[in-house]
């Protein structure tokens, strides 16, 4: 996807007396011969540039809020690939659909539902169950609307084993998903009655969740906080739709949550334990609406739905923009939105939400800007002031264990996004504090990490205890990125010192060589007493105790050796460039090989694909692209970011072999929303 699109967001004056949102009256030029001086983006779109730049963008590409590709007389080797070509071409025709920008076309509304939807006492409900008036607008702290007002339901996550997608019985719990994610439903918003109703203005337009910085006023999303059984206090009338249908969405919710706890945990964090799932839980149950349950829930539809499509029991999604886990999405981001604009600042549960949504884009290939919901926990690590403080120590120390999973996960993503762009991670100094061998103590039995209020200074959550990559191998690649941009800078002041440069690589890699030994071993954190109970219960897939049996330790010491020997690669490509000719490039290439060959293929593959590609990109060798081509093959690529790492690495050889060179990070720059290679 573009990193940004259009601002779908409507002014008081847009709308009509019924809230309904009229197209915004603006004319695009009809099909025109691209002006060979034109910028990328309208090149593509075969439209008129006007040539007219402000700052790396044109002012056409500025005026239909759409990411500008820029000018230069070679097109950017992606644009070879004419499947990324035509995604690219029709994620902006939809963009500028949704934002009402074509003429003869009006906006989509995410919630109307099909004629082929069967009729129900509940849909016939959704058009005569409530008043509105107009909405005053996304930036008005008053909601003028008057709602017929039921009694707040909370969600169901008692257990009851979904299994293996497959064609339910139609009045299980397993159907609800079915029928969620079924073909003909899948341009729409599934019958849902039970949200309250969506913004006019909001609801037009708010299919992507690149039309709202985070920086805008408050928009109304239609998910509120509520939790009757879980023994939390009700608030005051909650607008939603009558009974019945509210009583849908409630089971839908229910039913993906518990989904995403039996399938999609084990694969998102797949080295991390009961950790991050005892502080996902425990926000779910403190806010059951909120904006970490709608994006577990978009999580796990997104999940459902790719394995069904594996599985051949229904086609590949052509519009998943309008799916169910893009709805689910798009709400936990309003969510955010709205809790910036009330509240002034982030929240824990903000930041937990804002990581699950940058796994979504992992998942679903690159399908949103993962680095916008990034910037939320940014934010939330500033708050707490760690990167200005030069004695974050007793700070860190005393952090609970919902504040390590928020800092150590940010850090992973802010460490690898600097593969991704080049500048290097924004904490870097933070992260030189807690990656540090010997800064942390080790883990103390007795330390309670089901709940994510209780103070832990004893027991820190360590990268390879979450991540599988030691503390070490993270580092050193957050120091390579900054190297690489200080060494590009020196480049282009004419001032680079070589011996400069050699002399910081071989600290980098002295640091790398050392044996710091193994600190996955730790007691695991039992799972939380609900989720416990609720499998004993149910006899399901949820276990009450840890799993040591998969990954082994063995495994990892595997994985830990593989995430440092990517890392040395990495640091040869920096000191010598991309050249797999190099002595130091091709041993560090046949050791990753080596290392890839002692682990048998598996979802673990999904947590390497870093080292997978480093090592893919900078080999010349037909067996070893074959094989590490393979790895990823064996993989569902309609589930993460596989193929678009499988792409890249084709595209590399394909340019080497016929130009002679390739520089795997700038050709990864150069994509239109470049991977996260986690």
């Amino acid at each position: 996807m573009i990193p940004a699109s259009v601002d779908g967001s409507d002014s008081p004056s847009s709308r009509s007396n019924k809230g309904t949102p009229n197209r915004i009256p603006l004319d695009l030029p009809r099909t025109q011969t691209a002006s060979k001086g034109g910028c990328w983006t309208c090149r593509l779109r075969r439209k008129k540039c006007d040539e007219q730049r402000e700052g790396d963008s044109c002012r056409t590409c500025i005026r239909l809020k759409i990411k500008c590709l820029g000018w230069g007389s070679k097109r950017p080797d992606w644009m070879r690939d004419k499947q990324e070509v035509e995604r690219y071409k029709a994620d902006i025709k939809a963009q500028l659909t949704r934002a009402g920008l074509i003429r003869g076309q009006p906006r989509t509304n995410p919630i109307s539902t099909p004629a082929n939807l069967p009729s129900t006492a509940s849909s016939s409900s959704m058009s005569s169950g409530y008043r509105h008036t107009a909405d005053p607008g996304p930036s008005s702290s008053s909601h003028p609307r008057e709602y017929h007002h039921h009694p707040s339901n909370s969600l169901d996550f008692g257990y009851h084993p979904l299994g293996q997608p497959q064609p339910p019985h139609p009045n299980s719990r397993q159907s609800r998903l079915y029928h969620t994610s079924a073909p003909q439903h899948s341009h729409y918003m599934p019958e849902m009655p039970g949200k309250p109703l969506i913004s006019s203005s909001l609801a037009a337009s708010k299919r992507t969740t690149n039309q709202y910085p985070l920086e805008f006023g408050i928009v109304e999303s239609s998910s509120t906080g509520f939790g009757q059984s879980f023994g939390l206090p009700t608030p005051n009338p909650t607008p939603i739709f009558p009974d019945q249908s509210s009583q849908q969405q409630t089971n839908l919710q229910g039913d993906l949550v518990m989904y995403y706890f039996e399938n999609v945990r084990k694969v998102q964090y797949i080295f991390a334990g009961n950790s991050v799932t005892n502080v996902t839980y425990s926000l779910i149950l403190q806010e059951p609406r909120g904006a970490v349950t709608n994006a577990v829930c978009a999580l796990a539809s997104l999940h459902h739905t790719a394995m069904r499509v594996a599985q051949g029991l229904e086609p590949p999604d052509p519009n998943p923009e309008f799916s169910t886990a893009r709805y689910f999405h798009d709400e936990a981001y309003l969510q955010l939105v709205n809790s910036k604009a009330m509240r002034g600042h982030y929240n824990e549960a903000d930041a937990i939400a804002a990581l699950h949504l940058v796994s979504f884009s992992l998942f679903s290939g690159g399908a949103t800007n993962w680095r916008q919901v990034l910037s939320v926990a940014y934010e939330w690590v500033a708050q707490l002031g760690l990167p200005a403080d030069e004695n974050a120590q007793p700070k860190l120390m005393g952090m609970r264990p919902i504040e390590q999973v928020i800092v150590k996960t940010t850090m992973w993503f802010d460490i690898f996004s600097s593969v991704s762009f080049s500048p290097p991670p924004r904490f870097l100094g933070l992260w030189k504090y807690l990656l540090t061998p010997g800064y942390w103590p080790s883990h103390l039995p007795g330390d309670d990490l089901t709940s994510p209020t209780v103070h832990s200074s004893s027991s820190p959550i360590h990268m390879e205890a979450l991540m599988g990559c030691p503390d070490d191998a993270v580092l050193a690649i957050g120091e390579i990125s900054a190297l690489a941009h200080w060494k590009e800078n020196e480049l282009r002041k004419g001032t680079l010192s070589i011996r400069e440069l050699l002399r910081r690589g071989d600290l980098i890699e002295a640091a790398l060589r050392q044996n710091h030994g193994d600190i996955f071993n730790s007691p695991g954190s039992p799972l939380h007493p609900n989720l416990a109970q609720s499998a004993s219960n149910g006899n399901g897939e949820l276990s009450s105790t840890p799993q040591p049996a998969f990954p082994t330790d063995d495994m990892r010491r595997v994985i830990a050796s593989i995430f440092r020997e990517s890392a040395v690669l990495y640091l040869q490509t920096v000191l010598n460039g991309c050249n797999p000719g190099v002595v130091e490039i091709s041993q560090s290439v046949d050791q990753l090989v080596h290392l890839l060959q002692q682990l048998p293929r598996s979802e673990l593959d999904r947590s390497l694909v870093f080292p997978i590609c480093i090592a893919g990109c900078m080999t010349d060798s037909s067996p070893q692209r074959e094989f590490i081509k393979g790895r990823l093959q064996a993989q569902d690529e309609g589930w993460g970011n596989i193929r678009q790492t499988r792409a890249l690495m084709e595209l590399v050889w394909r340019k080497r072999d016929v130009e002679g060179s390739a520089d795997w990070r700038q050709m990864l720059w150069e994509r239109p929303m470049p991977l996260l290679l986690v």
